[in-house]
């Protein structure tokens, strides 16, 4: 009955938070826009060479995934925070963990899966081999969870705060560094021949532990009060 009572909690939640960000897709709709015609726009302001091009495509394309994943994060928790369903889920210390934990999830997916279906032809522009395809898919699972949980303790710090865009920039680039370089450098050893297990065995390493301990970290900085002026 327990298990039962749990799963059915966790299709609520999912569901919930499902309907939530589809009802404000426009919001998670821009930043994927800016990610496109930043790279495509990108090849067309340097010099027409191929080959440098294609050593800089990965690193500029995750860099702009990067960037494109921030602007996202100012929707994490605003609609919850705007109606003053956080206060309530802070009472409710039994749910505030799954439920933070769901919230975390659906936006990843929300991220991850259009990058995953405009990848193909994204990559075209940077003439990304398509050997190196599967491995920035890959990367892409492995890295956005990341810099989305990550970036949800920077979020918790700053809700209620008005333009707080630039300081969730200042506050989570320091930790995205990691994610830049394995990401990029698996798709870059990937693009050459060379094996790419190292880097995506450390995303790996990045997500679980990011998963793991954030929603820990955000859900205690709620009940502390930080992000509630």
């Amino acid at each position: 009955m327990l298990n039962r009572h749990v799963f059915l909690n966790i299709f609520v939640n999912l569901r919930c938070e499902s309907v939530s960000l589809c009802r404000h897709y426009q919001d998670m709709l821009y930043p994927l826009f800016f990610l496109t015609m930043a790279i495509v726009l990108f090849p067309l302001s340097i010099n027409v060479d191929l080959n440098f091009i294609r050593k800089m495509a990965a690193g500029v394309f995750w860099v702009i995934v990067l960037f494109s994943s921030i602007l996202t994060l100012e929707q994490l928790f605003k609609e919850d925070w705007q109606e003053g369903e956080l206060e309530q889920l802070i009472l409710d210390p039994n749910n505030l963990l799954l439920t933070v934990l769901i919230k975390l999830i659906v936006f990843s997916l929300m991220i991850a899966i259009p990058l995953t279906i405009m990848a193909p032809i994204l990559s075209l522009v940077f003439g990304i081999a398509w050997s190196a395809l599967k491995t920035l898919v890959v990367s892409l699972w492995l890295g956005i969870p990341t810099l989305v949980f990550l970036g949800g303790i920077a979020r918790v710090l700053t809700l209620g705060l008005r333009n707080s865009s630039v300081l969730i920039v200042l506050l989570v680039l320091p930790f995205y560094i990691p994610v830049l370089i394995f990401a990029s450098s698996a798709t870059s050893l990937a693009s050459i021949g060379l094996a790419p297990n190292a880097c995506l065995a450390w995303l790996a390493v990045l997500m679980i532990l990011s998963t793991t301990f954030c929603p820990f970290v955000i859900s205690a900085v709620l009940r502390l009060g930080i992000s509630i002026p």
